[in-house]
């Protein structure tokens, strides 16, 4: 990221879509995962278009993530308003001005780092949980320019009694939520198919009334230009089962963020595997369990 905070604005662009690229011959089964995906959620796609989107995907995170290196030398106060448009921001200065928390939820999707650029122009004291990346270097990178940039994070494991305390201040927490949530995880549509989802931001609102903002950030045409969009809010209001709470906001949430996904899935994380074998007889309850974040708090 050296290189590209030293090179004018178009050429650190290009740079980062080039490293996207180099990417895909180094981790050829993930972008296997990629293509297989795609084809499974659009099965209008033919092989050619399906890896054509996929190539765009590692060429739009080589690029956002030096988007996010330059965001220091773009991103000022006084800049912000001409680099950033905001869609909905009312629901955003509706929650802070009530100043009782509140959960912001989103995918990987776009430059999804703005949220945070975004705390921090606001002034707002942002938590997000954070879980290792595997490549050491971007892992030590982001976890520096987090906390620059006024962020704490904590370990993914064995957050939710540190989030519920910090809800329950009046904090303001960050939730990626789209990725395979393992036996943690509630078995609920996403695509059309069953996905191991987290129910976590739905507990933690279900726990302490904060509200969830669902949203998004994506990469508009030009240079180092971008849309924050922020859904309406929402409650998880208890109605005695607390069970059919969880996973109805759950479920909701995933309707949310595929919705986002749709407008623009080359700015998504397709190589994930997202999509995993259900353990037998899971889908056949009836009715899903919280597990074990039923015991927290």
């Amino acid at each position: 990221m050296t290189v590209a905070q030293g090179l004018p604005l178009p050429a650190a662009v290009k740079f980062g879509e080039w490293c996207g690229r180099r990417m895909i011959f180094w981790t050829r089964r993930s972008f296997r995962t990629a293509v297989d995906n795609l084809l499974q959620v659009f099965p209008e796609m033919t092989q050619a278009e399906a890896e054509a989107v996929a190539t765009r995907v590692y060429e739009h995170f080589g690029r956002a993530t030096v988007e996010v290196a330059l965001g220091d030398r773009l991103l000022k106060r006084s800049t912000f308003d001409a680099h950033v448009v905001l869609r909905n921001e009312h629901y955003w200065r509706d929650v802070l001005a009530a100043g009782k928390g509140a959960i912001f939820v989103s995918a990987h999707l776009g430059p999804w780092e703005m949220f945070g650029m975004l705390a921090r122009h606001w002034g707002v004291p942002l938590t997000s949980v954070y879980r290792p990346v595997k490549n050491p270097y971007i892992d030590r990178f982001m976890r520096r320019y987090r906390a620059e940039h006024g962020q704490t994070f904590i370990p993914k494991y064995g957050a939710v009694l540190a989030l519920l305390r910090l809800l329950r201040r009046g904090g303001y927490i960050a939730l990626l939520v789209d990725q395979h949530a393992k036996d943690e995880g509630l078995w609920v549509p996403f695509f059309g198919r069953p996905a191991s989802t987290t129910p976590a931001p739905a507990y933690l609102a279900f726990k302490t009334g904060a509200p969830i903002l669902t949203g998004y950030a994506r990469r508009l045409p030009g240079l180092y230009c971008f849309e924050v969009f922020c859904d309406e809010p929402m409650f998880v209001r208890p109605t005695g089962d607390r069970q059919a709470d969880i996973l109805n906001a759950t479920i909701e949430i995933n309707r949310r963020l595929e919705g986002y996904i749709r407008q623009f899935p080359d700015q998504w994380l397709w190589m994930h595997r997202r999509w995993r074998a259900p353990p037998a007889g899971v889908l056949e309850k009836g009715k899903a369990d919280v597990g074990s974040l039923g015991s927290a708090g």
